[in-house]
């Protein structure tokens, strides 16, 4: 029996191990160099989240919305394929979850009250009957689905949107900014929007704006028979959520200076420190991070840059996570040695960020007619992507150094970018920003 007991009692501890060997949500805080340069330096420290596979069977039920524009323009192909993705989404659904239809034109509709799914082919039958109208009223058929999503709000559960348009917003409240503030209204409720795109007449600074600001997706479809498979893409990440509540928090030891992160123009410090809420996470997500900060005078001595901290929630047992780790770096003043330590992804990462921004500036000038500094700005940052080391060149940024010449090369010969070209551009953007590429 004692023998039993002694086995029982290992295999338990080794199981505890293996879980703990195991986080939910890795963490990686890393610098991009281990070696700086004398005197004060600039520092770029990586600090990097990746969630697991998520291999339990779902049980946290979904609250789903699903917003569908139906104005004039969504007319024949477009609806009829927007129609079919909505019953793709259903079928995703099971019998505990929660599922509402709003429709809007120039007016708002709720089609489908929020209700558990019971009969789907009932349902089904009520979304192809939708036909198209006028205007586009998104900012209210937005504010109609979380007034659905409130019904049967619960913090417990995953509270999502689909908005799907494919036109200009023209009734109501139509900036970025106004969609951006209630994105971010609604994610402090626990509601999240993911904005789909559709061809090229939308506003894509407005859905990605709305996308961001409540933590959910955003997709730019320029196919409208890719729709089924990006309902289907969406419905399957919501349904993956490993961790809530996440949270990291950034201190800088008392004489490193915050500079803020690489291209988060709204994640502020507050003095040493500064919080980034992320709300949940799914299975196989990554999340990354770019500290810039400026190292004192250390000598020879090895130097804390930043300490981490990541909190969450696990989703499977529901246990408070919490997991700290610090960047450390030395002083050295060999050139070489210190060019030498430079780390290959975190120099890649962070030229990607760099072309994010470069992209992002190059959008504005092209927007206010200045097509040849707006071409200027990309082919700068090309050149100085080709500066980098040969082991920081991955083939991401070898076809991003190629998108950023040719459309150089189309700012130059036809003076603007093309519908095509600037939703590209801000859906690359999207996705480098958010590690989905």
């Amino acid at each position: 029996m004692k023998t039993l007991l002694t086995l029982l009692t290992a295999s338990a501890l080794a199981t505890i191990a293996a879980a703990q060997g195991s986080p939910t949500i890795a963490l990686s805080v890393k610098p991009e160099r281990d070696l700086l340069l004398a005197g004060p330096r600039d520092a770029i420290i990586q600090i990097e989240l990746l969630a697991k596979d998520s291999d339990q069977k779902r049980t946290i039920p979904i609250n789903l919305a699903v917003v569908l524009d139906r104005s004039g323009s969504m007319a024949g192909a477009k609806l009829e394929k927007a129609k079919q993705a909505a019953g793709v989404a259903l079928d995703q659904l099971g019998r505990s979850d929660i599922f509402s239809v709003i429709i809007y034109d120039d007016e708002v509709e709720v089609l489908i009250p929020p209700q558990k799914v019971e009969d789907k082919e009932d349902l089904k039958r009520q979304i192809n009957r939708i036909k198209d109208g006028g205007s586009t009223a998104l900012y209210a058929g937005v504010e109609k689905g979380a007034a659905q999503l409130r019904k049967y709000f619960d913090s417990e559960n995953v509270n999502r949107m689909i908005l799907l348009s494919d036109g200009i917003a023209n009734v109501g409240p139509s900036s970025p900014s106004q969609l951006a503030k209630l994105g971010k209204e609604l994610r402090q409720e626990g509601m999240g929007v993911s904005t789909i795109g559709l061809g090229d007449d939308y506003n894509e600074d407005l859905m990605t704006a709305l996308a961001e600001a409540s933590h959910g997706n955003y997709y730019y479809v320029k196919d409208a028979e890719k729709l089924p498979g990006i309902f289907t893409e969406e419905l399957g990440t919501v349904k993956s959520v490993v961790a809530r509540n996440v949270k990291v928090i950034i201190t800088l030891p008392k004489g490193v200076k915050p500079r803020g992160i690489l291209g988060e123009e709204d994640i502020a410090f507050n003095g040493q420190t500064v919080t980034i809420p992320l709300s949940e996470f799914y299975g196989s997500q990554t999340r990354r991070f770019l500290l810039s900060c400026e190292a004192p005078d250390i000598s020879d001595a090895e130097i804390a840059l930043a300490q981490v901290e990541v909190s969450y929630e696990d989703s499977a047992n529901g246990e408070a996570v919490r997991e700290n780790k610090t960047a450390t770096a030395k002083q050295n003043s060999d050139v070489r040695l210190v060019e030498a330590s430079v780390k290959a992804d975190v120099a890649a990462n962070t030229a990607i960020t760099r072309n994010r921004l470069a992209k992002e500036q190059a959008v504005k000038l092209a927007d206010a007619g200045k097509s040849k500094d707006a071409a200027d700005v990309l082919l700068r940052q090309a050149a100085a992507n080709a500066a980098l080391p040969a082991a920081a060149k991955s083939q991401l940024l070898k076809e991003e150094d190629s998108e950023l010449r040719g459309k150089a090369e189309e700012l130059k010969s036809a003076g603007s970018l093309s519908k095509t070209s600037r939703k590209e551009f801000q859906y690359q953007n999207y996705q480098d920003k958010n590690q989905k590429r």
